[in-house]
């Protein structure tokens, strides 16, 4: 008797796990195909054809078995790399290390357009899992055993193809020389799907299809970024004023901005007289702490931002959603794309004097940028990015607004800005962080 009874529980907890397991799979939250696209002007315009069908589908389980057999250390390389996160994190860690290699492409902010080609064609991408459901291979043939955890969602189109064609061709665009290279890693990251056992090879050519679709759109708005206006030539000439041989960054004011309204929008008054300033920073007594933390800012930029969003998201487990991890990767590029904009419109407005130019005697702690000083853009950018992710993650708010500060105090230390111009650029970057995260939310969804 007993042991009747014990085989009616392991068969009842084998059940109960069963359809555990497959309520998991249907609790997998669709509300990103339910987003709006952000950039692309028809949508109408972006398909791919229906999934094969069953019979197709079991040759193509055939294949995806093959290969799984005949897996090399190099493909094993590959599956782990491209795994690791939401589709989006490697793109994000790339991005950066070709910016590092070309510093004349950054003042285009290529992280933005790439983050927002992978958004939008994320979004499309849900839709079409929603609308087709088909099941991944291991759901097929429960043998299958996958050399990482299969996603809950549905399998087709591959989000990690979507992701790579749509990061690897505006990449392409921004960097062309690096054009081949790019694109043979967007193929591996692609491969490493059905080389791993979680996709179909047509989940990952109609996921290449479409992201490659959305690239080319996004890329046509690129084109049009302002990015191609020359300056003038006329320069300050006002003494009082900020002057060099060159106003490194004249034209950023033009470029169009993606959520802010206008490049003006958020223009700060005019500066006041530095004099009381310029009387704090020569009583300032520099010590190791502020020199540590002036010298840390100076060769610190935007990646910070960038690996603090993942860790968060790796904290909260928040790379599973790849919908969910991009959205924060796109507002938070986006948000700093248009801060940009509108620092260097009150730079260029006003040409705020930078401390060394208003003392000639004074000797900052490292060099000042050839730009203005009013309002500092390290101050406001960073600002920026807090406010960003203080909205997606409120319970580490107070980190993030330490870091702003942190990072608008090391301009004073570093003897490049005055006090005015970090606290103005504080609040106004803090201002553009939230009307861009807000705005988006509320468009987007």
């Amino acid at each position: 008797m007993k042991k009747i009874i014990l085989s009616i529980a392991i068969a009842l907890s084998s059940l109960i796990a069963e359809s555990q397991a497959n309520t998991q799979t249907r609790q997998v939250n669709y509300e990103a195909a339910n987003w709006k696209t952000w950039l692309l002007d028809s949508t109408q315009k972006i398909t791919i054809p229906p999934p094969p069908s069953a019979v197709q589908s079991q040759t193509e389980l055939q294949t995806v078995k093959q290969r799984m057999k005949k897996l090399n250390e190099q493909q094993s390389e590959h599956i782990k790399y491209w795994n690791a996160g939401a589709p989006s994190y490697r793109w994000n860690q790339i991005v950066i290390d070709l910016l590092n290699q070309k510093f004349e492409v950054q003042l285009r902010m290529p992280a933005s357009w790439m983050n927002i080609a992978i958004y939008d064609a994320t979004i499309l991408a849900w839709k079409e899992k929603l609308k087709y459901k088909r099941e991944r291979p291991n759901v097929l043939d429960t043998s299958l055993k996958t050399v990482i955890n299969a996603p809950q969602t549905y399998a087709y189109p591959c989000e990690h193809s979507v992701t790579a064609a749509a990061a690897a061709y505006v990449l392409a665009y921004f960097f062309p020389a690096k054009a081949d290279s790019i694109i043979q890693m967007a193929h591996e990251a692609s491969q490493s799907r059905v080389d791993a056992g979680v996709q179909y090879p047509s989940d990952i050519d109609a996921g290449w299809d479409l992201g490659k679709q959305v690239a080319m759109q996004i890329i046509e708005k690129a084109k049009n970024d302002g990015s191609a206006k020359v300056w003038d030539g006329k320069m300050n000439m006002d003494t009082k004023k900020w002057t060099g041989k060159y106003p490194m960054g004249i034209t950023l004011a033009e470029f169009t901005p993606i959520v802010i309204k206008s490049h003006d929008q958020f223009r700060l008054p005019p500066p006041p007289d530095f004099e009381n300033d310029m009387k704090e920073l020569r009583d300032f007594k520099q010590t190791f702490h502020t020199a540590a933390q002036a010298y840390y800012w100076a060769t610190t930029g935007p990646e910070l931002w960038f690996d603090l969003a993942s860790k968060k998201m790796f904290e909260y487990r928040m790379m599973d959603d790849a919908p969910q991890a991009v959205r924060v990767y796109t507002v938070l590029n986006v948000a700093y794309h248009d801060a940009v904009i509108a620092i260097f419109d009150s730079k260029y407005t006003y040409w705020g004097i930078r401390p060394n130019q208003y003392d000639t005697t004074f000797k900052p702690l490292i060099d000042t940028p050839p730009f203005p000083g009013y309002p500092s853009g390290h101050a406001a950018g960073a600002a920026t990015s807090s406010s960003v992710l203080c909205y997606f993650f409120p319970e580490d708010a107070k980190e993030f607004q330490k870091l702003a500060q942190d990072c608008a105090d090391s301009r004073f230390y570093a003897g490049i800005h005055f006090k005015a111009d970090d606290e103005v650029g504080l609040k106004m970057g803090d201002a553009i962080g939230k009307y861009v995260v807000e705005t988006w939310m509320k468009l987007g969804m």
